[in-house]
């Protein structure tokens, strides 16, 4: 097996500014060494939270002097392990750490990534229904809405589709491969399957938030309402201040008639540090007739 990559390598690749030739290379890498995929999920991950809400990774005074004098931390490890083995990790360890300390808490599914083709599909669903974890940037799109129905799929998103479905079947089932498989399902139009797939997964774990978010997102497809108000009432009390859930949940009690406490959620949704969820809740809101 190759050396390791290094970490500088590994943050452009996750940015997607590494040159082509280099991209292939580091992309071979990862598909036979554990460590550095996993540095690299780490890097894509919370890179991904920053650019949803990047003023909740502000340094609080007492981190500074650490992050500005990280040669104290780097020596000791270094003292124990060797280096070429530590750098890409210890430098994957070392965003880890800093983004746990600072991210907030209340926005799991800021945090929730997904492959690029499904990513893209959720973004149509996020800018004309309710938005989805990993597609919040689309929140205020503005495109005809497309509620339910099979989509057009192209031969990059089956792929993708099938991959998250085969990572699902032979791992350990875990919350975040089957809330993706139950995004890529909605991706392509699967609304039932979704929700085969959302109502095995819940049984494991209830309390998921960007899973309770994609099951919503069936029910509101299948205009089961009430389901989908259930759901997001379940997340909002994991996460009350996650802005992704707090949107969704305004979006269904408006269409359920419940308009008052869904002009409450759009205020606390419109005051966002995300600015597409922010722009599409003023949006919402500017739309509802005056109580």
């Amino acid at each position: 097996m190759s050396p390791h990559v290094e970490a500088g390598f590994l943050a452009e690749l996750a940015d997607g500014t590494l040159a082509q030739a280099d991209a292939i290379q580091v992309r071979k890498h990862l598909a036979e060494c554990r460590s550095c995929m996993a540095a690299y999920a780490d890097a894509v991950r919370y890179r991904a939270a920053w650019l949803a809400e990047p003023e909740g990774f502000a340094l609080e005074k007492n981190m500074r002097s650490v992050a500005m004098n990280p040669s104290r931390v780097e020596k000791s490890v270094a003292r124990r392990i060797s280096r070429r083995i530590v750098w890409p990790l210890a430098a994957a360890a070392a965003v880890v750490v800093a983004v746990i300390a600072l991210i907030p808490d209340r926005s799991p599914s800021l945090s929730f990534s997904l492959p690029p083709r499904i990513r893209e599909a959720s973004g149509w669903s996020s800018a004309t229904g309710l938005v989805l974890p990993g597609a919040e940037q689309h929140a205020n799109d503005v495109r005809p809405e497309r509620r339910s129905g099979r989509t057009a799929v192209s031969s990059e998103l089956e792929r993708e589709v099938q991959t998250t479905i085969d990572a699902y079947e032979d791992s350990a089932r875990g919350p975040e491969s089957g809330a993706r498989v139950v995004a890529a399902l909605l991706a392509t139009g699967e609304v039932d399957a979704a929700s085969d797939y959302s109502r095995e997964c819940l049984r494991r774990r209830p309390r998921d938030v960007p899973l309770l978010v994609f099951a919503a997102d069936a029910g509101y497809r299948s205009n089961n309402l009430a389901g989908a108000e259930t759901l997001l009432r379940r997340a909002k009390e994991v996460a009350p201040r996650d802005p992704v859930v707090t949107l969704d949940l305004a979006l269904v009690l408006r269409q359920s008639g419940k308009r008052d406490e869904a002009r409450a959620l759009l205020g606390h949704a419109s005051r966002s540090r995300v600015g597409p969820i922010a722009a599409r809740a003023k949006r919402e809101l500017a739309q509802l007739p005056r109580p």
